[in-house]
């Protein structure tokens, strides 16, 4: 599994059989599972470009930081990318732009973060070509005196026929709060299949009280569920894993 490690806020330029790096600009060759990872970083600005004809699995993993995050992605005809990502910063404010620019280009995103300070994610999807395709998932846990805003755009202008989009969205609260979903869809073609939905609140009673009818401790029980609902917006590997388990074993003392 390609790798691509960055820290102190420097991505190295390097040349490979699966990707190419230069001026921040990564291209992605063949298909393949890749990881990036942010390590003591502050400031993030990438160009993620897929070639045509590639079905490229990412997974992007940041954890301690104060980020602030500025990437475009960029497919072509024939291209997918399935994108995976876990946050758990100490602040996140981030900007992300996808441009599917070729017919039967795939694009789908599955997110999942645990907020401990003020996050705010801007996503914006333009499809630009014919028979493209956006699917995007953010399941976002807010702990106590966090705040957390996804503001989602996907825009199709006229001419760009039978196209997909689809964003769903829910912000799970535990404890106090500031939660805010912006789902919007700027389509100005009838040749679409369209559909959103935003969720903000807490674990249902039903759900825990199951679990404790089961002889399971509430500490446990809410731990469980904060697993499920987590991981089941996400596709790891063992090590990786390992790591977002230790991390949700751990939020009980935040």
């Amino acid at each position: 599994m390609p790798k691509i490690i960055i820290k102190n806020n420097n991505l190295e330029d390097q040349e490979n059989n699966f990707f190419s790096i230069k001026n921040n600009t990564i291209i992605l060759k063949k298909s393949e599972e890749y990881v990036i990872e942010y390590i003591a970083c502050q400031k993030i600005e990438l160009e993620i470009k897929v070639a045509p004809k590639v079905l490229a699995k990412l997974f992007i993993i940041s954890t301690d930081n104060n980020l602030e995050v500025k990437n475009h992605y960029l497919l072509d005809k024939n291209s997918e990318l399935i994108l995976f990502k876990f946050y758990y910063n100490y602040s996140t404010k981030e900007v992300t732009t996808v441009d599917l620019n070729g017919t039967q280009a795939f694009f789908s995103s599955g997110f999942s973060s645990i907020s401990r300070g003020n996050e705010e994610y801007h996503i914006i999807v333009n499809h630009n070509a014919k028979s493209v395709t956006s699917k995007i998932i953010n399941k976002c846990i807010g702990l106590d005196k966090s705040s957390i805003i996804l503001d989602i755009n996907s825009n199709l202008e006229k001419g760009n026929i039978d196209c997909t989009m689809d964003q769903t969205s829910r912000i799970l609260t535990l404890g106090e709060v500031n939660a805010t979903i912006i789902p919007n869809m700027f389509i100005d073609e009838n040749s679409v299949e369209a559909k959103h939905g935003s969720v903000i609140g807490g674990f249902q009673e039903d759900e825990i009280f199951y679990l404790m009818s089961r002889g399971i401790p509430y500490e446990e029980a809410r731990n469980l569920l904060i697993k499920g609902f987590i991981f089941s917006n996400l596709v790891v590997d063992m090590e990786k894993r390992a790591q977002i388990l230790s991390i949700i074993q751990n939020i009980r003392g935040e």
